[in-house]
């Protein structure tokens, strides 16, 4: 905690400037005590962790304040409170909110609406952090989650291939006709953008990666500007490089055998698994539906038309969940939609089989449109 009363129910905000002389004064000579359950304090000043407020281990509080806190968390509330004060804006920190016994790293009042700041270090749940959203929303309060860059990773600026936890995939946001993530680095004093996500497979994404000190952050929150088509076209090369990658290894890690989808599909569509055409493998919205790499699902598309005898523009709704049955895939709205995306991004290239020529610049644009055209479900 940062924040305490003293025995005259003055509030005191610690801030890591102070030095630490005269917060040893200030200790010897101020009793503190817990604004919400009004419980006396221990004021610890180490040599590791910046000065903070602490409970005694027995402390009824913790049911609604989680105690134990890092060096990281604290350093990122009191920067954060530091950023919004700078800006002019009315901030709280670690307010209690009685109605909905929480408590936010900071409130915010800015335009006439209110905001909870999460800055959010550990680990959290989607069921408990979608809880507290519910409570923040009924009290009329807009939650805004900031992850903190995960201390084992460092993501380098530019375009690249990323790995995304699951644990930072559930704080993905949508605007600007894309999804992003923005993370904040206490150590650094900046906020890292995830920005323009494409997903792969798994936990990785196709990433544009960019770094703002906390001294250029605006509020509202900047938000990362859509790529270009030329940027576009660095995520389609490392998207077919890292599927290229997969396919040198993929028969070797067959165990199926002829009962293998994708390989018997290659082979009865007499392709060559290392010559594969650029349509087939693509990025589409909902893909991260389906657990196969988009090569495999698409590739078997192709086969099932093959031997049901059926042109793209029978594939209805009906005929796609016939597929995924087929297929062995689950049959959802979420893969019904990713198939059905698939579909019309080969209609609009007018493809009708896999050994029918594209131009990879059309290709290109259509895919440019499609991840510009994303429905987004965060």
């Amino acid at each position: 905690m940062l924040v305490a009363l003293t025995d005259r129910h003055e509030q005191v905000i610690l801030n890591s400037s102070i030095p630490k002389t005269a917060l040893k004064q200030l200790r010897q000579t101020t009793k503190f005590y817990c604004p919400q359950c009004k419980q006396q304090l221990q004021f610890k000043i180490g040599t590791f962790k910046i000065p903070h407020f602490a409970h005694n281990s027995n402390s009824l509080c913790d049911k609604y304040f989680s105690e134990r806190e890092t060096e990281r968390h604290l350093l990122g509330k009191e920067q954060l409170y530091q950023f919004f004060h700078s800006q002019h804006i009315d901030v709280q920190l670690e307010p209690y909110l009685q109605n909905l016994k929480q408590r936010p790293d900071l409130l915010i009042k800015e335009g006439g609406h209110r905001f909870a700041v999460e800055f959010q270090c550990s680990p959290i749940s989607l069921e408990k952090k979608e809880q507290r959203n519910t409570g923040y929303e009924r009290d009329f309060i807009s939650p805004i989650w900031i992850p903190a860059q995960p201390v084992n990773k460092e993501f380098q600026e530019g375009i690249m291939k990323i790995s995304l936890p699951k644990q930072l995939q559930q704080f993905i946001l949508s605007s600007n006709q894309q999804q992003y993530i923005m993370l904040y680095d206490p150590t650094m004093r900046q906020f890292i953008y995830l920005s323009n996500l494409m997903f792969l497979r798994g936990n990785y994404f196709i990433s544009k990666v960019q770094a703002l000190p906390i001294t250029n952050q605006k509020f509202p929150f900047y938000l990362p500007k859509v790529i270009t088509r030329k940027e576009f076209s660095q995520y389609v090369w490392l998207y077919h490089a890292y599927t290229h990658n997969y396919l040198k290894s993929r028969v070797l890690l067959s165990r199926k055998g002829v009962n293998d989808l994708f390989l018997r599909s290659i082979y009865e569509l007499r392709l060559n698994i290392q010559t594969l055409p650029k349509f087939i493998g693509v990025p589409v919205q909902e893909s991260d539906a389906i657990s196969l790499y988009t090569v495999e699902w698409q590739a078997a598309l192709f086969y099932f038309l093959h031997i049901q005898q059926l042109q793209l523009s029978n594939m209805n709704n009906q005929a796609i969940n016939y597929f995924l049955k087929w297929a062995s895939l689950p049959e959802t709205k979420r893969t019904v939609c990713a198939v059905k995306n698939y579909c019309c991004i080969l209609q609009s290239l007018s493809i009708n089989h896999p050994h029918q020529p594209c131009l990879e610049m059309e290709l290109t644009n259509q895919l440019y449109s499609h991840f510009l055209a994303i429905n987004y479900k965060y």
